[in-house]
């Protein structure tokens, strides 16, 4: 009877210890400072990625010419 009672205690106290982790986890992630950092990240990422995308469309005959070197 102990052979079976030690492994259910177990996994009934790992079952409860995993839900309240989980649970301040995600209590964690959605936190209004977790939101307003994730929200400033993506809206640079997202600049980031405009600029680049400008940065490849701009055709080099537009871009000035690099002056040379005489010596």
């Amino acid at each position: 009877m102990l052979e079976t009672l030690i492994p259910l205690v177990v996994n009934k106290s790992l079952v409860i210890v995993v839900g309240f982790l989980l649970e301040k986890f995600w209590a964690w992630v959605l936190s209004d400072k977790n939101i307003k950092y994730a929200s400033h990240y993506l809206k640079i990422q997202i600049l980031v990625l405009y600029l680049d995308w400008v940065l490849r469309k701009t055709p080099l005959k537009s871009l000035p010419e690099k002056a040379e070197d005489h010596e």
